[in-house]
């Protein structure tokens, strides 16, 4: 055999033995990412369920979440702040699991479902929602609002 002949046989191999790495990686990644998604909707409920714990237990909380997603005017800046700060973490997170995945159920769900709780959201989203949320996510958002009577 002569040293050509080899010499290509061995870089044929190379080239195989690249192109099998490259699809196994490929495959990890999508596995990776399928598992980011997964934590992200753990991590979402998790969260929601602790807010839900805090409202239980902080009726002071729940009060002002409760005005604040009716609308109520008469919030201190204390309280605007802190039901201002929920919803911007709220909103994050719905975010982070429609940046994955814009289709995910999970994303329309947690969207449709803060954004029609009350005025009040809808308020947030156009006033301070559109400054810290991504455009993309906010029309996204937007788009679930039912029309105010």
């Amino acid at each position: 055999m002569s040293m050509e002949y080899i010499s290509l046989i061995s870089q044929s191999a190379t080239g195989l033995a690249t192109l099998a790495v490259a699809v196994f990686l490929a495959s990890q990644l999508r596995l990776q990412h399928k598992d980011s998604i997964t934590g992200l909707g753990v991590g979402m409920t998790q969260a929601l369920a602790e807010l839900t714990e805090v409202m239980i237990k902080d009726s002071e909380f729940a009060d002002i979440f409760l005005r604040g997603i009716e609308g109520d005017p008469n919030l201190s800046k204390l309280e605007t702040h802190r039901f201002n700060l929920y919803l911007i973490n709220y909103f994050a997170q719905a975010q982070e699991i429609w940046s994955y995945n814009s289709q995910s159920d999970k994303a329309k769900t947690y969207a449709s479902t803060m954004i029609n709780s009350g005025p009040g959201v809808l308020n947030w989203l156009d006033s301070i929602g559109k400054v810290v949320l991504q455009p993309g996510f906010f029309e996204f958002v937007r788009g679930f609002a039912e029309p105010q009577n």
